[in-house]
């Protein structure tokens, strides 16, 4: 009779319990950036950021988006060579995409680290990525840090080259934003 009411008791939690889980989606709060960080001869260091960033759940899947016409390396002309070598008219944006089954979420006051595999979309090319993420939980609300490397030739991205000098083609991308789950 307890054993019943013991499976009785736990068939009716996994019922309530199950669609809660399957509905809880993240949803992006206050401030948002995401870089790149590119290097060339020299020491030459290139950080370009924009603070257009969305974060997108569907309940299966995050997707973290970022629009790349607003990015902004602090010169103008720059920028201008930038987004012709992305071709952003043709290619706005770029994505990473990741099995919201994949991610660790923190229990609150806490945080986790982790390596993740995703799907980076840039150039209107999707290659699998890893990328290492942190976040931490402070309330409700769920800060981001992550980033992944890449190489702007495997998205079909020319190296960015001007009066002779070059980037090296081997980048860096990074986000992070707050979501409340």
């Amino acid at each position: 009779m307890i054993a019943r009411r013991l499976f009785v008791a736990l068939a009716l939690t996994l019922t309530f319990a199950v669609p809660v889980v399957a509905d809880a989606k993240l949803a992006k709060t206050g401030t948002a950036a995401a870089r790149f960080r590119a290097s060339g001869p020299a020491g030459l260091s290139i950080t370009g950021t924009t603070s257009d960033v969305s974060v997108n759940d569907d309940g299966t899947t995050v997707t973290v988006e970022v629009q790349l016409g607003a990015i902004s390396t602090g010169i103008s002309l720059r920028d201008k060579h930038a987004k012709n070598y992305m071709e952003v008219d043709t290619y706005p944006s770029a994505k990473l995409t990741v099995a919201r089954s994949a991610l660790k979420f923190p229990a609150a006051g806490a945080d986790v680290s982790a390596d993740v595999k995703g799907s980076l979309t840039v150039h209107g090319q999707t290659k699998d990525v890893t990328f290492h993420y942190t976040a931490k939980k402070d309330g409700d609300t769920i800060s981001v840090k992550g980033s992944a490397p890449f190489n702007i030739n495997d998205y079909g991205i020319k190296t960015p080259s001007y009066l002779g000098v070059s980037v090296k083609p081997d980048m860096t991308i990074e986000t992070e934003f707050q979501a409340k789950d």
